[in-house]
């Protein structure tokens, strides 16, 4: 696990090479029923070696960035009204005459976003300071702009320089926080004035070979059986005419995905690539855990790959336009950042973009998953408890993790909350610093000793610990063939799309009865998690951890709600 400070940030990385393993102990300390594996993987070598950084300094400046270099921001608009919650909660709501009368992109952007004058203006403002204005999106919250690093000194009254960090990345961030003028009447924040990597994956995982379903690592065929999703399918099922979007920051191998869906005998739905700010550059396992989780659980379902950098630029123009282009009915992001550990003039831009993306989500009727990090209780792997963001967001399902374990017959035996004290690894979880505790977070569990007012996370879990991961075919950067390509993967970046693809079965299944998608999913998970059936459709995990929380009946801070009983759990949501 790399981690480092930037200014008065601390950023982490999980990377495969973070979880090296004493496999001997390991072995000796997992459970002697179950499944097996374990991870380990070389380190990446860094794109681009632009220093001599050290852990005493982690940070490099290496003078002032080129005056006439271009870059491209991101402008966050105010939006008109600044608190859609209560319309999204009726959205949710049974009882309520608005219940799941989503709403169309353009019809979010007339009722909550920058109207057209602001817009306007704003654009102006910009062309008179020299910058070209390239697109507004179809919700009002987002205008991107290019311009000369002169002219952004100019108009924001900073510095830019280029760093290079501990890692061997080079990067561009201001000397001062940025100064909104007041020509840009409207605007509540920029981003891409620093384009240090933020966002990162958690994808850990160990080469196995030769390996097939049932060796090693869950394939399709276990984790149906384990999670009691078989029944859905003999109903039909197969998350048919559904679309999940993908938000990445890494590129793939479709051949990787190909050959996934060959072993297993899966007829699966359409792969498209969209990239937006650039795209991505590097390659990590991250995109085919995703892909080849979600066509285990919903093969038939189409998926949607955006692909970004890593700056929080990119990433928030990348949540942007998956929900502006309102194509998908559910989102899986594998993606976080320590919140603590952002800057604090940058981290206000970032979530005022990201919730604007994300209530729009909740407003369309559009489900979004989140994996809650790998570093168990302490997101900034420091000794201060802290949670990952997008994960605390109250629009989003955050999605932890565990230990499967199965009979000898491949039903379910038990679970634990996936600590790894070796690794100081373990599913995300614990009380954000940055959102209040959201009305429907309620249930048994949730007011504990350290509740404090503020988003608990995560609320819903599944297997994660690599220990017991997934089957993945990754090909890796250098390439590889057959069985050399197998791998067992873990990590919360597996478990959040589980749990899409099991959303997708749901949302199946209520077009097929005439409803809509389930939208914003968790008033219905809580109001589930607090009725007399709530272990008929969770397992509550009871054993276990993440590092300092312990799990616990009920809701707890390392496996939330706990995690699905597929066929009882898709029947409920579908019947709410």
């Amino acid at each position: 696990m790399n981690s480092g400070r930037i200014g008065g940030r601390r950023i982490w990385r999980v990377t495969p090479a973070a979880l090296v393993v004493l496999l001997t102990l390991l072995a000796a300390c997992a459970p002697s029923s179950g499944r097996h594996s374990a991870s380990i993987a070389s380190a990446p070598v860094p794109a681009t070696v632009c220093g001599s950084a050290s852990k005493s300094s982690p940070t490099v400046r290496l003078g002032p960035t080129d005056l006439a270099h271009t870059m491209t921001i991101s402008l966050v608009l105010r939006p008109r009204s600044t608190d859609a919650s209560a319309a999204i909660a009726a959205l949710s709501d049974p009882t309520s005459p608005e219940y799941r009368h989503f709403l169309s992109p353009q019809e979010y952007a007339q009722r909550y976003g920058a109207d057209s004058a602001t817009m306007a203006g704003v654009a102006a403002a910009l062309r008179a300071a020299g910058l070209r204005v390239a697109t507004s999106t179809a919700s009002a919250s987002m205008l991107t702009a290019q311009g000369t690093v002169a002219a952004l000194n100019a108009l924001f009254d900073v510095q830019l320089g280029d760093y290079c960090d501990t890692h061997g990345q080079r990067f561009i961030a201001p000397d001062v926080a940025p100064h909104i003028p007041a020509s840009l009447v409207g605007v509540s924040g920029v981003l891409g004035l620093d384009t240090h990597s933020v966002m990162h994956t958690g994808s850990l995982l160990l080469p196995r070979r030769p390996l097939v379903s049932g060796v090693a690592g869950f394939g399709p065929t276990e984790l149906r059986a384990a999670f009691d999703l078989k029944p859905l399918y003999s109903s039909g099922l197969s998350g048919a005419n559904q679309t999940v979007a993908l938000p990445e920051i890494d590129q793939f191998r479709q051949s990787d995905t190909q050959a996934y869906d060959q072993t297993f005998g899966l007829h699966t739905g359409k792969v498209t690539v969209t990239p937006v700010a650039g795209g991505a550059t590097s390659s990590s396992p991250e995109p085919v855990l995703d892909i080849e989780v979600i066509h285990a659980v919903a093969p038939a379902a189409n998926i949607d790959v955006y692909e970004s950098q890593a700056d929080l630029s990119s990433v928030a123009q990348m949540f942007n336009q998956i929900v502006s282009d309102n194509h998908a009915q559910v989102i899986s992001i594998s993606l976080g950042a320590c919140e603590k550990g952002l800057d604090p003039s940058t981290a206000r831009s970032f979530y005022a973009s990201i919730d604007s993306s994300f209530q729009q989500a909740a407003a369309q009727g559009m489900s979004v998953l989140v994996a809650s990090g790998d570093s168990g209780a302490f997101g900034c792997q420091d000794a201060n408890l802290s949670v990952q963001e997008p994960s605390s967001s109250p629009f989003v399902t955050a999605v932890g993790g565990t230990a499967l374990f199965t009979n000898a017959d491949g039903s379910y035996s038990r679970e634990a909350g996936w600590e790894g004290p070796l690794e100081s690894a373990g599913g995300g979880g614990g009380v954000s610093v940055v959102y209040q505790r959201p009305s429907w977070q309620v249930g048994p569990g949730v007011n504990n000793q350290q509740s404090n007012g503020a988003r608990q996370v995560p609320d819903v879990a599944a297997d994660a610990d690599p220990l017991t991961g997934y089957s993945v075919y990754y090909s890796g950067r250098s390439g590889c063939s057959g069985s050399d390509c197998w791998q067992v993967v873990g990590g919360t970046s597996g478990a959040a799309p589980f749990w899409a693809g099991i959303v997708l079965l749901a949302n199946q299944l209520s077009r097929s009865h005439g409803g809509k998608s389930l939208g914003l999913l968790n008033p219905l998970l809580y109001q589930l998690g607090s009725g007399l059936q709530a272990s008929q459709v969770f397992h509550d995990v009871t054993i276990g951890g993440n590092l300092y929380y312990p799990a616990a009946p009920g809701w707890d801070y390392s496996t939330g709600l706990g995690t699905p009983v597929g066929a009882p759990l898709v029947q409920a949501l579908v019947g709410r």
